[in-house]
């Protein structure tokens, strides 16, 4: 049985609250009990649950800037199955359900899009190291990496000069266990199985760890070793509805959906990581250390699905019965036609509109490589050096194909006012008919990104005094040279017997070889939520497979005569060579009081000095075709125009930290300081492309292009942060938090207009104003909110519930940013738009238990709406409106509110072995994406994923 989505949040809200105030309840009564009879306490023995959050808040109390922390348990385990996840647990930290950042149509079942304070330039680190994948961005893809390998995980939200420049909404350090951090010999590991209750699959996972250290004539040496691998498989259903077009119905203005689309895909990925560390200390005032990791990632994603775009040309059939929302929104109508010509309609037959049905295949392998040594030593008492030598190499690869075939999709009807669009199609039998449906069209794309990096840096520590008011001077040095290469293929989109050609020459499914087709039901759609619109006939998964060997006999068989369409290979303007060199030095002071008006007082100051160099390189790709120019008809060139460009900033970066600790457990900081973000290497991307918009005359209209702005200027954010801690005596932490950033040069998407040198017919280079869709530095950017977070356990309950606990926080972030360029569907500039990937409202609630052999969590995290971005491939193009006038239209998407429900329960058979059943997504969360803004927003797409469940067995020697 399948609880509606409101109710069943509801009902789990209500759980969460009755149970938080139920035992903040008691903890109010049971205290005045407890400060009478402290000498009764029994000693907490700190396990499980109890050592991680003790543990991270040891390091937040300790840190001389405001973070929070995640650490494993003592047996090592984080609390969620990857990065991404255990991420979204920490104040002020949320992730996003899509694949990639700027594609609000794909969904990802384990996460993506890290932000930090509603930021997404979040700067990553391995062990203090840079860290990043080589994929355009700049920072770690999270979900490449395991988390069994980890000890623990710092968000950094404010700067000190020691830290990495390079993340204006913060920075994640993920930290690896060192040899020298275990007594003795340990070997401790895992086996496990996890599935997927919608695909129906089950897969395994498995980890092993061996560390151990020495006492031998050339001093202490210490080893480690790491390796993991886990498997996943997944399954996501999605309905999505095209823009809504404004339109006149009975004498109304109203606007009516330009179709829909649904679909099913399969997520399968496999991750294997290892590492590896060494350190040897001749003695107890030097160590050299070496560590190595590697993270590999494949991932296979098959998605099928039926594509009925018809656009403005969808109209509610006269006659029809329908209604329309306050701002004249179509919500529900039983006739919805086309009047578009539609050359596969047979017969009498009217009011169809011509769709895409297609299986689509996208294989992608992630490797990531660090290799870093170093030493720490200590001369003398005062004196703390560090060197560190890092080189690091990643590399992504991906590729996809795409299979059309096309059909006649016939008049429908629509109901949009549930949880779940209802769509019935008058015939749906026509649209799975093998007879009825066209080979469209074949799509390949390839993708190469290789990354590198060589890096020093070096750091000296003098430690003045421990009571004067200056207690110790901290200087470094760093130098960085990562070099980017990016190649990628276009969308290379060749029809077969496509709907625009002569009908003589369409080639139908029915008639194609054996094995080429398949009739898909999409069965359980939605586990049944909502009705499918229509099976579908297919060109089959196994032409898909055979990619890229069959293209060409794809097209032999099924395209026109002479048909020889080869896979895409790379080009000149596919490939851009992106280079970052960076110069740093900071000098840094640390000064306290341990008796100021009473209270301590410590606190650094200091700046950090980057010098940042920028430099792409590429090719434009010139358009071809034949215009009519200067006079006379001629050939347009074509070929590759070498670009390239680059920025230099020498930027001086200072901060303050100071806290008053009027207390040893209360903590007041504020922190003022500023960082940096570079653009990543997709928005540096030299490389592109021009087009020529003709009229039927070939007389040249307009001009666009496409491309990276390798001119882009870092992005500088001048921040404000204070911070209200307190850290309880049993290991408990309370603490409210208040934060603002502005930032400058705020890199934004759109369409701007820019003179291009164009090469025409006879020779002739001029520059022409275009289009160009890129990325521009714009206006300033506003971020600024609040948290507050709750860890504790509640000892003083009485048995058994002194077992329990709780880990809760919220946050609070307004937003702005005028820069973005978004436009309704009348064309109108949309203003007001905020950050994207920034909810205003977040917040977790985890019921903890942790006595005895049995440890449980149970955990709600929940956003609220959300932009994913100001402009998404399918809610944006041009129409012809009823006046005859272009409209161009560009519309934000934003993800609508989101919760879902995890829970584990652990068992210690003993010291040594742990049983842990986790769940994940308990409450079938369907994720909702919205397009537009203010009153004329509308669902875009719906999508529903597995709940998932695990059952891991632990050992720990």
């Amino acid at each position: 049985m399948s609880w509606p989505q409101n109710s069943y949040r509801s009902f789990v809200l209500a759980g969460a609250s009755v149970l938080v105030l139920g035992a903040l309840t008691a903890a109010s009564v049971a205290r005045a009990q407890a400060a009478a009879a402290d000498d009764d306490l029994q000693e907490i023995v700190v396990t499980g649950q109890r050592f991680a959050l003790s543990d991270a808040n040891k390091r937040k109390a300790n840190a001389d800037q405001i973070l929070d922390s995640i650490s494993a348990d003592d047996a090592g385990k984080l609390p969620d199955n990857s990065v991404t996840e255990v991420l979204q647990r920490v104040p002020g930290v949320s992730i996003t359900h899509f694949a990639a950042v700027g594609d609000p149509d794909h969904y990802s079942v384990e996460g993506s899009g890290v932000t930090v304070r509603g930021l997404s330039q979040v700067s990553s680190t391995l062990n203090g190291r840079e860290a990043f994948s080589a994929n355009g961005g700049r920072a770690l893809l999270f979900e490449d990496v395991p988390p069994e390998l980890l000890a623990g995980i710092d968000v950094l939200k404010s700067g000190t000069p020691d830290v990495i420049e390079g993340g204006i909404g913060g920075s994640v350090n993920l930290r690896t266990k060192m040899p020298f951090d275990y007594d003795k010999q340990t070997i401790s590991g895992s086996v496990g199985a996890n599935y997927g209750d919608f695909i129906q699959q089950t897969k395994p996972e498995a980890s092993v760890l061996y560390a151990n250290r020495w006492q031998t004539s050339i001093g202490e040496v210490g080893a480690m070793f790491d390796v993991a691998y886990s498997d996943i498989s997944t399954r996501h259903d999605t309905i999505q509805v095209e823009p809504y077009f404004p339109q006149t119905f009975n004498g109304k203005n109203v606007y009516v959906p330009g179709g829909f689309d649904w679909r099913s895909g399969q997520f399968d990925r496999k991750r294997l990581g290892a590492y590896e560390a060494l350190q040897w200390s001749p003695n107890p005032d030097l160590t050299f250390y070496q560590t190595g990791f590697r993270s590999d990632y494949w991932s296979k994603s098959t998605e099928a699905g039926v594509y009925n775009a018809g656009g403005n040309a969808v109209t509610v059939s006269p006659g029809s019965t329908s209604t329309f929302g306050p701002s004249g929104g179509l919500l529900t109508s039983n006739n919805l036609s086309s009047t578009a010509g539609d050359p596969l309609q047979i017969g009498s037959e009217t009011g169809g509109s011509v769709a895409s049905a297609n299986p689509g295949l996208t294989n992608q392998h992630n490797v990531t490589t660090d290799l870093s040594q170093g030493m720490k030593w200590t001369p003398t008492q005062n004196w703390t050096i560090n060197t560190d030598f890092q080189y690091a190499i990643s590399q992504s690869q991906t590729q996809r194909i795409d299979l059309f075939s096309q059909v006649s999709v016939p008049s429908y009807a629509i109901d949009l006012t549930g949880d779940l669009p209802s769509i019935k199609v008058s015939n749906p039998a026509q649209v799975a008919d093998p007879s009825r449906t066209i080979w469209g069209a074949t799509m390949d794309h390839l993708e190469n990104h290789i990354g590198r990096e060589l890096s020093w840096s070096g750091d000296a520590e003098y430690k003045v005094s421990d009571t004067s008011f200056l207690r110790a001077i901290k200087v470094g040095a760093r130098f960085a040279d990562r070099t980017e290469k990016d190649n990628v293929s276009g969308y290379n989109w060749v029809g077969l017997t496509a709907s625009f050609n002569d009908p003589s020459t369409f080639k139908y499914l029915s008639n194609a070889a054996p094995g080429d087709v398949t009739v898909s039901g999409f069965s359980n759609f939605f586990r049944g939520a909502t009705g499918l619109p229509s099976a579908a006939a297919f060109p089959s998964w196994a032409l898909a497979e055979g990619y890229p060997a069959n293209l060409n006999a794809i097209h032999q068989a099924y395209g026109e005569p002479g048909d020889n369409t080869q896979p895409v290979t790379y080009t000149a303007s596919t490939l851009s060579h992106t280079k970052t060199r960076t110069e740093s030095a900071y000098i840094m002071t640390r000064f306290g009081d341990d008796d100021l008006f009473g209270w301590k007082m410590n606190g650094n100051l200091g700046v950090r000095v980057v010098n940042n160099e920028n430099t792409s390189e590429g090719f434009i790709q010139q358009p071809t075709g034949t215009v009519f120019y200067n006079g006379a008809s001629g050939i347009l060139p074509g070929g590759f125009t070498a670009n390239s460009g680059g920025h230099n900033s020498l930027i001086a970066l200072p901060s303050f930290n100071i806290q008053f600790m009027p207390t040893d457990e209360v903590h007041l900081r504020f922190a003022a300081y500023q960082n940096m973000t570079n653009p990543s290497f997709s928005n540096l991307n030299a490389s592109g492309s021009l087009g020529l918009t003709t009229d039927n005359n070939h007389l040249i209209t307009g001009a666009t292009a496409t491309s990276g702005n390798p001119n882009l200027k870092p992005q500088l954010a001048n921040n404000l942060d204070v911070s209200a801690e307190w850290y309880m005596p049993d290991g408990g932490q309370f603490h409210v938090a208040g934060f603002y950033k502005q930032i400058k040069d705020y890199i934004s998407y759109g369409v701007t207009s820019v003179d291009v040198p164009f090469a025409l017919p006879g020779g002739v280079t001029q520059s022409m104003t275009a289009a160009v869709s890129g990325y521009f530095n714009a206006q300033p950017a506003y971020v600024k909110g609040a948290e507050i977070g709750l860890q504790k356990f509640f000892n003083f309950l009485p048995a058994p519930f002194d077992g329990l606990g709780i880990d809760t926080n919220f946050t609070y972030i307004y937003s702005k940013s005028p820069g973005d360029l978004s436009y309704d569907m009348l064309g109108n500039r949309i203003n007001g738009l905020p950050v994207d990937l920034l909810s205003r409202y977040n917040y977790n609630i985890t019921g903890m238990y942790e006595k005895g052999p049995i440890s449980a969590r149970l955990a709600y995290t929940w956003r609220s709406k959300y932009l994913l971005t100001p402009t998404a491939n399918g809610t944006n193009g041009t129409y012809t409106n009823a006046a005859g006038q272009t409209v161009t239209y560009n519309l934000p998407v934003f993800a609508d509110d989101y919760g879902t429900l995890d829970a584990s329960v652990a068992y210690s058979f003993d010291d040594h072995i742990t049983l842990t059943i986790e769940a994940q997504n308990l409450t079938n969360s369907e994720t909702k994406t919205l397009m537009g803004f203010g009153n004329q927003q509308y669902g875009r797409s719906w999508f529903v994923a597995d709940r998932r469940y695990s059952a891991v067995l632990r050992f720990n020697y």
